[in-house]
């Protein structure tokens, strides 16, 4: 479908639940001649994902819990596409480096002192760079108008508004959470080529380096292809691609309200836990 300025059309709500499940990197344990899982294990692994991750909400909470999705679960084996492998390709020595030190001051640990020694999940900020499928709130809601796409996360509702007309780059110096996206048309295709990130949201340890090239076809009239491509020298030995897909899902889904700040008990929990933490301790060294 077109719309009446004659731009691809791929306008609705999406859902990823269906995706939910695809490991990023082909398993080692599976086939190696096999292309596609069967539906009883597509099935089984989104459900066992599901499971694993109730650690905080019951089953109505979970758009993933079996019996809730319309669609069926996804039977692609993993994300990765290119390297042909499914694997990510080998990070650099220096990035290596960065994620062994990393580690080693995560396993120190410590109590949070306020807000900002949480992650931006607890604290409501970002999600992350693109829309990866979860255990719920996996909706994609996509407006278009003339020379501009308007791509909104059901996760925090972030949203990108992506011109796809040449335009300015920002400057060297300025940055931004999901950085400075740029859109074009191929064919049917819309492709965003994004840089600029801030570094605060990073992604598998790649921040303000990174060129994200995102790739959106709409296959049919309820099936959305999304492909990614990560850019990032200073963390890959070369570039990598994953690729899942969307269901439209206009009757049943819609974005509600993201109240993520009002009430948030998790942050308040979380820090007045540390605080009884630390006063228990300086009882116990009297």
């Amino acid at each position: 479908p077109r719309t009446p300025w004659g731009a691809p059309d791929l306008q609705g709500v999406w859902t990823a639940d269906a995706s939910y499940g695809i490991p990023l990197e082909r398993p080692d344990d599976l086939d190696a001649d096999a292309e596609v899982l069967t539906p009883e294990q597509a099935a089984t692994r989104r459900d066992q994902g599901t499971l694993r991750v109730m650690w905080g909400y019951d089953s109505d909470w979970h758009d993933t819990t079996l019996g809730h999705v319309r669609s069926a679960p996804s039977r692609q084996v993993a994300m990765v596409i290119d390297p042909p492998n499914g694997r990510i390709p080998a990070m650099t020595s220096e990035a290596q480096e960065r994620a062994r030190q990393a580690q080693a001051g995560f396993q120190r640990g410590g109590l949070p002192a306020g807000p900002e020694d949480l992650s931006n999940w607890v604290r409501c900020i970002s999600r992350g760079i693109f829309p990866m499928p979860f255990i719920y709130n996996n909706g994609l809601q996509i407006v278009q108008g003339p020379g501009h796409v308007a791509i909104q996360k059901e996760m925090i509702h972030e949203t990108r508004v992506i011109a796809t007309k040449p335009r300015p780059a920002l400057g060297p110096n300025v940055t931004s959470w999901l950085g400075d996206p740029h859109g074009r048309w191929e064919g049917d295709t819309l492709v965003v080529e994004t840089t600029h990130f801030n570094g605060r949201a990073p992604y598998r340890g790649s921040g303000e380096n990174l060129t994200l090239v995102e790739r959106f076809t709409r296959l049919g009239p309820t099936t959305l292809k999304y492909q990614f491509t990560l850019d990032d020298p200073t963390v890959w030995t070369r570039p990598w691609t994953g690729m899942f897909r969307f269901d439209k899902d206009d009757d049943q889904y819609e974005l509600v309200e993201y109240a993520c700040h009002e009430g948030n008990y998790g942050m308040t929990n979380i820090l007045s836990g540390a605080r009884a933490l630390e006063q228990r301790a300086a009882e116990a060294g009297r």
